[in-house]
């Protein structure tokens, strides 16, 4: 029988095995608030989803680099999430973010100024092809107009993109599919959005 070293894979391997088992499993996003004292618009969340599907409506901290994510609401296909304050008069990034029973997920963000006293309402869709959400000014609900002032951020190299000027949209803005990267944080599942839905 020899007897020496071990292989070096070996000693990797082990190496790996043992920061995994001390490894904090990572907290879901932290609630959503508008700061206390601020100027509000009210925002509300709905989600086209089927099945044991999931849906939450984020906004992050930071709204020009995307961090900092907090959950506004969670919903399902019977359960929308309940209405929040969104601070106004500060740009905003928020996030429809959908949860497939499979655990693949999509989402769709944008950036807007949000006005004191308005109501906004993202609405989004998540299906087997995707997933595409719009922002409304729902201030009027017998004239819920699209909010034109959104502009979509997509993630290039794991950050928000520029943002450019605006071109006026009445389309939904198409999702993007979130696998292996943060969702509401980096090992995000259904189950971290499903807990959040109360009965």
């Amino acid at each position: 029988m020899k007897t020496g070293r071990a292989p070096a894979w070996l000693s990797s391997a082990a190496a790996a095995l043992a920061l995994a088992a001390c490894a904090t499993p990572p907290k879901p996003a932290k609630p959503y608030a508008a700061p206390a004292g601020s100027q509000t618009a009210r925002l509300l969340g709905r989600g086209s989803v089927t099945g044991a599907d999931v849906y939450g409506v984020l906004v992050f901290d930071d709204a020009a680099t995307c961090s900092g994510p907090r959950l506004a609401g969670a919903g399902n296909a019977s359960r929308p999430p309940k209405a929040t304050e969104l601070e106004a008069g500060r740009l905003a990034t928020l996030e429809f973010l959908g949860v497939r029973a499979d655990k693949t997920a999509c989402r769709v963000r944008f950036s807007f100024l949000p006005s004191a006293g308005k109501t906004y309402l993202v609405a989004g869709a998540l299906n087997a092809g995707g997933c595409s959400a719009r922002l409304m000014d729902a201030s009027d609900p017998d004239s819920i107009q699209v909010e034109k002032s959104a502009q979509q951020r997509t993630l290039v190299a794991g950050k928000c993109s520029n943002l450019a000027p605006n071109t006026p949209s009445t389309a939904a803005l198409p999702g993007e599919h979130a696998s292996g990267e943060a969702v509401l944080n980096p090992s995000a599942t259904a189950d971290d959005l499903q807990g959040l839905i109360k009965p």
